[in-house]
């Protein structure tokens, strides 16, 4: 269960992990435990949501809305990630925020970066906490409904299959790598 939180907290604040894989494995292991990994994911995901709404808050703007040594660091070392796209990026989330954060449950975004721009962008806390409680809570949830209602039958196709599936994991994790390596 610490694995779960740890990952999550993490996730949710400054690194991105497979979280949803980590959940779903853990869970099959003991299906019987799902709700209770689902309540700790959800903990973890809004204590990390915290963290990184906190580093949007305090490090990315001065109190004069100057951006910080932080910021200009992360524009000039970043490509692509410019002044005028953090604009174009805060309009967006402005007028979407609660949208993009129901969206970012069944799409694959770094949760961390959600966090860091909702407090960069000043989204009300306690509204964005909210947020994160029941579109996180809806997605952990509805994993752990399906794997108690269907996990006995995915273990067992998993443990049949286990090096086909360890050999494709393997294989697309290395397209992956090829294509982030070629496409920078």
């Amino acid at each position: 269960m610490l694995a779960v939180f740890v990952f999550l907290f993490l996730d949710a604040s400054v690194f991105p992990l497979p979280t949803t894989v980590l959940f779903i494995t853990v869970s099959l292991i003991h299906p019987s435990r799902s709700y209770y990994n689902a309540l700790v994911a959800v903990t973890g995901m809004v204590l990390g949501s915290i963290v990184g709404y906190s580093i949007g808050h305090f490090l990315w703007l001065l109190p004069d809305g100057s951006f910080t040594q932080l910021a200009h660091y992360i524009f000039n070392h970043i490509p692509g990630f410019t002044e005028q796209n953090y604009q174009h990026a805060q309009s967006l989330y402005i007028k979407w925020s609660y949208g993009i954060l129901l969206f970012s449950t069944i799409i694959p975004i770094p949760y961390q970066i959600l966090t860091i721009t909702a407090g960069a962008f000043e989204i009300d806390i306690f509204a964005f906490i909210l947020a994160t409680i029941v579109f996180q809570g809806l997605r952990f949830f509805s994993l752990a409904w399906l794997i108690i209602k269907y996990g006995e039958d995915v273990t067992a196709v998993f443990k049949k299959n286990i090096k086909i599936i360890a050999v494709i994991t393997v294989i697309l994790l290395l397209i992956i790598y090829i294509i982030s390596v070629i496409g920078s």
